[in-house]
């Protein structure tokens, strides 16, 4: 059975065994019926960073005792009044619903599209205390110069990196923000406030620089589609999940570095396209992507995607380190995004595109 979203009255029956779908596809509704080892499971889809697309089975044991360390975490009890202004497709969003439905807080949902004034304005009517924004909501509040109601006391950014300028304009304003550091695969936050120090219950450590997690939170399978055939695996081995983030531990404390899977060698030199995404993201102005093919010469090549109106790009690819020039790039009006307005790079490989290839390039089709 699939569910695109919950009805902030209607948190999902703990006592139905079979699986849930968090965001409609027929074709993967249809293979998880039968499957004993999805019964007591939702199923999120998550963008990730391959370009392979990917959902992750969450057991209802693993998502209770999340919410459950959250709220201790968080200190949220009956008195509190949750704000949901995410999708609860995605877990960020039925996150904050399974706090308000297991510590009897108060759930109300801005149910309209996002809009800085408005959301703050129904904070302020809503005398929300508690709720959960992403990079981007939180930086258009601070770019409309927004002031936090009285009544908030907590609002968790996720979904990608807070840069630490905003947080303190944010803060300011009254907007009493905490970082957090979490994904699909651990059915949410396992890290909150500056410095990311690690929740009770999770243990950490690292191999060869890579965050590997272990707690009650941990995913049970992940789902692959490929080539339009279904497979799924238990990524975890002894009770440990590798993620691909690169990070220093300091302590119980996470510092992030990077994506493991965002490294690449070039002519035997290891390029970031992370890295490579932001200068062209800054010298551009508007949202890139990078994309990676490989080369038998250089070992990879990349490729940018703009979105926007077309420009020169020449230019710029001359001037960059050799390393990181392009073979080609291309414009598109959209780039698509998943429902916390992320890049898709799955959908990404959907698309057709049309490249100018960098002089003496030509290998991208």
């Amino acid at each position: 059975m699939s569910e695109d979203r919950f009805g902030v009255l209607e948190f999902p029956s703990w006592n139905n065994c079979e699986p849930l779908l968090m965001s409609g596809d027929a074709a993967l509704d249809e293979w998880l019926g039968g499957r004993e080892e999805f019964q007591n499971h939702l199923v999120f889809k998550t963008s990730g960073s391959s370009g392979v697309e990917k959902w992750v089975a969450l057991s209802k044991e693993a998502l209770e005792w999340s919410a459950r360390n959250v709220i201790t975490d968080l200190k949220i009890s009956a008195g509190d009044i949750l704000g949901l202004a995410l999708p609860t497709s995605h877990v960020g969003g039925f996150g904050l619903s399974a706090r308000a439905y297991f510590s009897g807080a108060n759930l109300v949902e801005f149910g309209e599209a996002w809009s800085a004034d408005r959301f703050a304005g129904w904070c302020e009517r809503e005398k929300v205390s508690v709720t959960s924004l992403v990079p981007t909501q939180l930086s258009d509040l601070v770019r409309c110069e927004l002031v936090a109601p009285k009544s908030m006391r907590v609002i968790v950014v996720g979904g990608g990196a807070l840069d630490k300028e905003l947080q303190g304009r944010a803060i300011a304003l009254g907007w009493p923000v905490l970082p957090s550091y979490g994904m699909t695969e651990t059915s949410s936050q396992i890290a909150t406030g500056d410095g990311l120090p690690l929740m009770k219950g999770w243990e950490a450590r690292l191999d060869e620089g890579r965050l590997a997690l272990k707690g009650g939170g941990l995913l049970s399978w992940v789902i692959e589609k490929k080539d339009g055939e279904f497979r799924c695996f238990d990524p975890k081995e002894e009770g440990w999940f590798l993620t691909n983030d690169l990070v220093g531990l300091e302590g119980r404390n996470l510092r992030i570095l990077g994506r493991a899977d965002r490294q690449v060698k070039i002519l035997g030199e290891l390029v970031d396209l992370d890295e490579v995404e932001k200068k062209w993201r800054d010298a551009l102005g508007c949202p890139v992507v990078i994309l990676k093919k490989r080369s038998e010469r250089r070992g990879v090549t990349l490729w940018l995607l703009v979105q926007g109106e077309p420009c020169e790009i020449s230019l710029l690819n001359r001037k960059m380190p050799g390393l990181e020039r392009l073979s080609g790039w291309a414009f598109l009006d959209n780039l698509p995004r998943g429902p916390l307005g992320k890049i898709d790079r799955s959908e990404l490989e959907k698309i057709h595109v049309e490249y100018h290839c960098a002089e003496g390039e030509s290998e991208f089709t």
